[in-house]
């Protein structure tokens, strides 16, 4: 929907000027990091032009990630511009005053019908998958939440799933290696090869399963509720079996086809090259930061489930009616007079369905039915958060940004140290090979710390925009109520005509007057729904979800006692009018009675000099047609 300006704001807040304050100070500690790496360029150039070249690149990607961060946060703190018609519709809105709203709707007109009637919320999907099933077991709540919660969290579970399938299979499988190499010819340079292979392996595996996590409020995870099947365990299973057959298998062919002088000097030179990787540390540090994602993400879910008590119910009402009406009138006076005083904010109401066939019906006995859903403008509510939520998501928010700044840190710590490392091979280069075991303890042993500084912070950057992420859906959920009402209605129009004058031949105009019998049908509920939020220019044209259906008896009453009343105020109008007609009529009898005993009828108002305006042949029509005309007065033959 397009903003649109009004001086009754709906105090809709901005959720994320905390999350965008801490996003703001990292953004600004990086550029000032890459702003003080582009300086030393100058320096640089005149000593070494390599350090000059990583400080170049370097420095760049530091201030435009600097850049990035600090003014996407401080997009978060500004001011949250609300247009008039947010939040979205649940439903395609038909109103004549509805704007054009571009946001997918979750509903339809029927759908909501079918809430209202059976008492049911289509929004709580059931699990259709086995993992959806095991994963809404163990939290047997996560159906009541909205669909980018529940897939989010289907997807913390599919990778904490996934991560300890391949702890358990790396476990058995360092077991069965040992087992393996046990006793057998370089069976101990075989077990610490192998080792260090799969603790490689599952490091890059974990990274990968964690490091990447989509965003929570994209349009497809807002518009879909996404189901897992077994396939991805499936290939887990199946890789943490064969990877480390096809390990220890290589290792043996290689071993084999080595002379014994090359596997005496492997198997004296493995103890140097060990301390070379750092795989154990790493993968310590995957396993850390997938259980402090996972919990944090816990945690939050948890909290969020117990917020809002749900509940699938509506107020009913049904009754008979019988006015002196047009039909037609059920849906205008009900759209445009009843339903228009209970405006929120002085805003137009949603209206979802508006169909009947009154305008049709116009015949004697015809019948007629409409329908009508309508939805009270909604308003912000504020749910009580939980304290396990409220800390948990602060605190996930900080942990996030400084991982990130950390990881930003270390990276700048890595590419420093691998200069060291580059003059270092300079100087080896120039003084020869030398040793073996001092290349390895001087130059490899240090560079692997290295590679695994940049690993690490690669890894903390991953966790860290996981974590930012997974909060920041936590930050964006705002809270809506709002008076949901269906009306029904069916029934038959009777068609009378009423003559205004002496009798049906003698009248001087006709009035058709219109009655219906008609069978109403009336279902109203309290709506508590939510939408997610986002920075920028479409902060609020995200889908809506109903959460909860409360009874609102006083509503429902109010608005058919209201409805009522119009039409017993219309009705009277029309009594008041047939009553004025009655007694003139009436009085013309008194008068034409009072004439006849006086013989002055002329005197009294009732006939007219025929030598003014009529020739004599026309004046014998006149009172052919008078004399007609008092006979049928004086005998009092009306339709009324």
């Amino acid at each position: 929907m397009a903003f649109e300006y009004g001086a009754q704001k709906l105090n809709i807040r901005n959720p994320f000027r905390f999350e965008g304050l801490v996003r703001s100070i990292r953004g600004l500690i990086v550029t000032a990091i890459g702003v003080y790496l582009l300086l030393q360029i100058q320096s640089l150039l005149n000593t070494d032009k390599t350090s000059a070249w990583v400080s170049l690149i370097l420095g760049g990607l530091f201030v435009g990630a600097g850049l990035k961060a600090l003014g996407g946060g401080l997009f978060q703190m500004m001011r949250f511009f609300v247009g008039r018609a947010a939040p979205a519709s649940l439903s395609k809105n038909v109103a004549r005053e509805a704007v054009a709203e571009n946001e997918p709707s979750l509903y339809t007109a029927s759908t909501l019908h079918n809430m209202l009637m059976s008492k049911s919320n289509p929004t709580f999907v059931e699990p259709k998958t086995w993992f959806a099933r095991a994963v809404h077991s163990v939290f047997p709540n996560l159906i009541v939440t909205p669909w980018p919660i529940r897939n989010m969290a289907q997807v913390i579970a599919m990778k904490l799933t996934k991560s300890l399938v391949a702890i358990a299979a790396f476990l058995v499988a360092s077991l069965v290696v040992y087992m393996a190499f046990a006793g057998s010819t370089g069976g101990e340079v075989g077990s610490t090869v192998v080792s260090l292979l799969l603790q490689s392996a599952l490091f890059i595996y974990l990274a990968l399963v964690w490091v990447k996590l989509g965003n929570p409020l994209s349009r497809n995870n807002m518009t879909r509720l996404h189901s897992f099947n077994s396939g991805g365990l499936a290939l887990v299973v199946i890789g943490a079996i064969a990877i480390p057959i096809l390990f220890a298998q290589g290792w043996s062919f290689f071993w084999d086809v080595q002379s014994p002088r090359d596997q005496a000097r492997l198997a004296e030179g493995m103890p140097l090259l060990e301390p070379v990787f750092n795989t154990g540390a790493l993968l310590t540090l995957a396993v850390i930061g997938a259980l402090i994602t996972a919990a944090l993400a816990t945690v939050m879910v948890k909290a969020r489930i117990g917020m809002v008590r749900i509940q699938t119910s509506s107020s009913e009402l049904n009754n008979s009616w019988r006015f002196d009406l047009h039909p037609r009138q059920i849906f205008t006076t009900l759209r445009d007079l009843v339903l228009m005083q209970k405006r929120q904010l002085e805003l137009p109401n949603r209206v979802y369905l508006d169909k009947n066939d009154t305008g049709e019906a116009n015949r004697e006995n015809e019948q007629f039915n409409g329908d009508l859903i309508a939805e009270i403008q909604p308003t912000v509510e504020d749910i009580p958060e939980p304290q396990a939520l409220r800390w948990a998501r602060i605190g996930g928010t900080v942990a996030g940004q400084l991982l990130m700044l950390i990881g930003t840190l270390m990276l700048w710590l890595g590419v420093e140290r691998g200069l060291d490392h580059l003059s270092a091979m300079q100087q080896f280069g120039g003084k020869g090979s030398g040793n073996a075991s001092t290349v390895i303890e001087q130059l490899l042993v240090p560079a692997g710390g290295t590679v695994a500084i940049v690993l690490a912070a690669l890894l903390l950057l991953g966790f860290g925009r996981s974590i930012a992420r997974i909060c920041h859906l936590f930050w964006s959920e705002i809270f809506f109520k709002s008076n949901l009402f269906d009306l029904h209605c069916e029934g038959t129009v009777m068609r009378a005509t009423h003559f205004r004058g002496a009798d049906r031949h003698s009248a001087s105009s006709e009035q058709d007057v219109f009655s219906f019998d008609a069978t109403y049908f009336a279902l109203a509920t309290e709506a508590v729904s939510s939408t997610f939020a986002v920075s920028g220019q479409y902060n609020l044209e995200q889908p809506r979800y109903l959460l909860s259906l409360n009874n609102c008896d006083g509503f429902i009453n109010s608005v058919v006692g209201d409805l009522e009343n119009q039409f017993r105020l219309r009705n009277e109008e029309f009594r008041e009018e047939k009553r004025a007609d009655r007694e003139e009529r009436l009085d013309y009898i008194r008068q034409e009675q009072e004439a006849r005993r006086t013989g002055d009828m002329a005197a009294q108002g009732l006939s007219r000099d025929p030598q003014v305006a009529l020739s004599s042949q026309d004046q014998g029509i006149l009172e052919q047609g008078q004399d007609r005309e008092q006979v049928a007065r004086w005998e009092g033959n009306s339709n009324d």
